[in-house]
């Protein structure tokens, strides 16, 4: 946006038509922003926002179509998602799976190997609030169910699937196929 500065040796009388020019462009810009920014509604809309972190307050919930967050992506208010939710993060391969777990679970899927008759894979006591993992097994076998709240004990077979979520303190079971929980 261009204004023309005024001096303070320019007469007013003269500057008039500068001053109703700079007032004309900033009702230009002003009026091209609410094309985006309806300050009556309290909405943004039309544009592209590129960060690695948005925080939302307000209590106003977040509907989003193709939006990506980061890691450190934290919503304290209900949030919409209109499409699908793809958890990315596999560790391990269907072909070679792990013979134990990270004391970090970072992903949302792990293929583990559970060989039977060998020692129980040991699921990490669990820290997150709200962290679902999904155990897929290239074996049949056993699953320490110490962590595992009302399980006292797991066993997998092979392709047999366990999906936990954890309160914190304990993991909770939540879906499973091909396991037997006691």
């Amino acid at each position: 946006m261009a204004v023309t500065e005024i001096l303070g040796t320019d007469s007013l009388s003269s500057s008039r038509i500068t001053l109703n020019d700079n007032f004309t462009s900033l009702e230009d810009e002003i009026t091209s922003l609410k094309g985006y920014l309806d300050p009556t509604a309290l909405t943004l809309s039309g544009v592209t926002i590129s960060t690695s972190q948005i925080a939302i307050d307000g209590g106003t919930a977040v509907n989003a179509s193709s939006a990506t967050f980061g890691v450190a992506s934290t919503f304290s208010n209900e949030v919409n998602f209109s499409a699908g939710i793809t958890k990315d993060g596999i560790n391990g391969t269907s072909s070679a799976g792990l013979t134990s777990l990270p004391a970090n679970l970072l992903h949302s899927s792990y293929f583990v190997d559970v060989a039977d008759g060998g020692t129980p894979l040991v699921l990490s006591a669990s820290t997150v609030v709200g962290k679902e993992i999904t155990l897929i097994a290239t074996s049949a076998g056993d699953i320490e169910a110490t962590n595992v709240a009302g399980a006292a004990s797991i066993a997998i077979v092979q392709n047999g699937t366990l999906t936990l979520r954890s309160d914190g303190t304990s993991w909770y079971i939540i879906g499973s196929f091909g396991a037997t929980i006691a």
